[in-house]
């Protein structure tokens, strides 16, 4: 079985078929970057084959954890390469906000549909060590309202991309708030302000991080 990677970074982006057929190693590298989405380049690639059924199975178990990306590196003696779990950068995004009315049945925010009330959303990146730390090894999950024990990644200064199905998204600050696509995190935590629209329907809010490993997920406000 080969296994492929990126040259620039050293993850991994797939694995050839693990057969009694031992393919050439220029076939088994084109094979799989060619089912790359926007691929180009198979220079920009390499491979590392993986030979023995315990080393296959091993490979195999590095490379479909649930979290972090496996990434290829040099072997202890320095001679072989092998995957390792890259989890380093890994996390999910909490949100909460300072809504004061939820719908009963989901815990929906709710807010006035007058075109000025506005809702005040927090973004915290959770590493999963911070998490792990933090909260004993207890899963985080994404909030809609109210405030959370645990703690924010100090270092991350991601980039969360955001988009909303109705009403507008603004800058946190009292004074002229302008609207905006995206927010910075600082220290693991960033906020903007959701305001609602002349109109009584449901707004969806999606975040999407630059970092493809951190997981997000969206906020859900009716407007009443």
């Amino acid at each position: 079985m080969w296994v492929i990677f990126r040259k620039s970074d050293n993850e991994v982006v797939g694995v050839s078929a693990d057969s009694e057929i031992d393919l050439a190693k220029d076939v088994a590298l084109q094979e799989v970057v060619r089912g790359l989405v926007g691929s180009t380049n198979p220079n920009d690639y390499d491979a590392f084959q993986v030979k023995g059924h315990d080393n296959v199975s091993q490979v195999k178990a590095r490379l479909f954890q649930p979290q972090g990306r496996a990434k290829v590196q040099t072997a202890k003696g320095g001679t072989n390469l092998e995957v390792a779990q890259d989890a380093s950068e890994s996390g999910k995004i909490l949100v909460t906000t300072n809504a004061t009315q939820l719908h009963p049945v989901d815990q929906v925010p709710l807010i006035p549909g007058d075109g000025t009330s506005f809702l005040v959303v927090t973004l915290q990146k959770v590493s999963e060590q911070v998490n792990q730390q933090g909260n004993q090894g207890k899963q985080t999950a994404f909030a809609a309202a109210g405030g959370t024990d645990t703690k924010s990644d100090p270092k991350s200064t991601d980039v969360i991309w955001l988009r909303t199905s109705h009403g507008f998204l603004r800058e946190d600050k009292d004074s002229n708030p302008q609207e905006i696509r995206s927010l910075t995190l600082a220290d693991g935590t960033g906020r903007f302000r959701f305001y609602s629209e002349k109109a009584k329907r449901l707004a969806t809010i999606e975040m999407l991080p630059e970092n493809r490993q951190l997981q997000a997920g969206g906020l859900r406000v009716e407007l009443i």
